[in-house]
C-alpha cells in the first residue's frame, strides 16, 4: 500500500515528486474517448487539462525516476505511466474545480525545509543525480502537495474503524500478532579458523570473551563487545541460526564457518516466541483498518472523477512517445 500523504522526513527526489495513491488500480482509461488528431494535438485531455507530447514525456520521466525499466515491454510499461498520471490529473482537475489551492507562502515553506533537511549542497547534487530542472521539479511538488491536501480534505470523513472491527481484525490475524523466538548474543569473527581456535581457547581458559571481540573479532558489533541485539532465527544466515538457536543460554560454542567467516558464539539471553494481547495493538490495528479503509473509499473516488471528467487519449500520439 502507498501512503497518500507525504513525509516530509522521507521526501526523495525518485519520481520527482509525484506520489500516487493506487499501484494496481487499473481505470482502462486507455481503451475509450480516444481524441479525434484533426481536432486537438494534445496527447491526452483530462477535464479541462490538455496534455501534449513534450509535458506528458516530462511527467513520465519524472515518474519512471530510479525505476528499473529493463525487460519491461517499453509499450505496456508507458500506458501504465499514463494511467497512473491520468489519475494526478483528475486529482487536480477536482482541486481546481473546487477552489483548493496551496498558497505560494505554505509551498516555500515546504520547499525551505526540504532544503533544510537535505542540506543545500545534497539537495542540489540530487537535483544534479537526476538531471531535474529546479523550477520543473518545484512546479511538480507544489502538484503534490496540492494532491495530498485534496485526497486528505475528501478522506477526512472516512469513518474510523469500529471495536469490533478491530477485534475481528485481530482474531483473525494471529500470525500477525505473533513474536518469534530471538536470542541476544555475543560473538567474534575471524577470517581464519585458526585465528578462531586459538581465541577459542583463551575464552576457555578464562579470558574474557568481550575484551578479545573487541580487540580481535572483523564484525561490525566488535566496538560493542561482540554483542548482537535481540534476533530471530529469519533474520540470520542460515548455518548462524542453526547454532544459535540450538545452544542453551550461557554455554560457549565451537568454531562454526559461515559465508562471513570464522564464528565462536556465546547466547547471553533467549526470549521465548509470544503471541501479543489485544491492548497492545489496538492502535497498530486501527491505524491500519483506517489506511485500508481510505484506500478503498479514494479508489472509488477516482473512480467516480473518472466518469465526471472526461478522459480523451489520442492513442497515436501516446504510441510514438518514447521514454530515455
Amino acid at each position: 500500500m502507498i501512503p497518500y500523504i507525504i513525509n516530509k522526513s522521507r521526501i526523495s527526489f525518485v519520481n520527482c515528486g509525484f506520489i500516487f495513491i493506487f499501484s494496481t488500480v487499473v481505470f482502462f482509461f486507455l481503451g475509450c474517448g480516444l481524441v479525434d488528431q484533426e481536432e486537438n494535438s494534445a496527447v491526452i485531455v483530462v477535464g479541462s487539462r490538455q496534455i501534449t507530447a513534450d509535458e506528458l514525456k516530462k511527467d513520465m520521466e519524472c515518474l519512471s525516476v530510479g525505476m528499473n525499466v529493463l525487460g519491461k515491454n517499453q509499450g505496456q510499461y508507458r500506458d501504465q505511466l499514463a494511467e497512473q498520471l491520468i489519475c494526478h490529473y483528475l486529482i487536480m482537475e477536482y482541486g481546481r474545480e473546487n477552489g483548493i489551492a496551496i498558497p505560494e507562502r505554505e509551498l516555500q515553506s515546504a520547499l525551505t525545509d526540504i532544503r533544510r533537511e537535505y542540506g543545500e549542497d545534497a539537495f542540489r547534487e540530487a537535483l544534479l543525480r537526476e538531471y531535474v530542472d529546479f523550477d520543473q521539479w518545484k512546479d511538480q511538488f507544489g502538484e503534490q502537495l496540492l494532491v495530498n491536501r485534496i485526497l486528505e480534505k475528501v478522506s477526512e470523513n472516512v469513518v474510523p474503524p469500529t471495536c469490533g472491527e478491530i477485534e475481528r481484525y485481530f482474531e483473525n490475524n494471529p500470525d500477525e500478532f505473533r513474536c518469534p523466538r530471538m536470542v541476544r548474543f555475543r560473538q567474534i569473527v575471524t577470517r581464519t579458523k585458526g585465528e578462531a581456535e586459538n581465541l577459542l581457547k583463551r575464552i576457555q581458559n578464562g579470558e574474557d570473551m568481550s575484551e578479545l571481540a573487541r580487540e580481535y573479532s572483523i564484525a561490525p558489533e566488535a566496538e560493542n563487545a561482540g554483542e548482537v541485539v535481540w534476533i530471530a532465527r529469519d533474520h540470520l544466515e542460515e548455518s548462524m541460526g542453526k547454532v544459535l538457536f540450538s545452544m542453551p543460554q550461557g554455554k560457549l560454542s565451537p568454531v562454526v564457518e559461515t559465508p562471513y567467516g570464522y564464528h565462536i558464539f556465546r547466547v547471553l539471553s533467549i526470549r521465548p516466541d509470544t503471541v501479543k494481547e489485544l491492548p497492545d495493538v489496538i492502535q497498530q490495528i486501527e491505524t491500519r483498518l483506517l489506511h485500508q479503509k481510505r484506500e478503498i473509499f479514494l479508489k472509488k473516488w477516482i473512480e467516480r472523477l473518472g466518469t465526471h471528467f472526461e478522459v480523451r487519449i489520442n492513442q497515436e500520439l501516446l504510441n510514438k512517445l518514447e521514454l530515455n
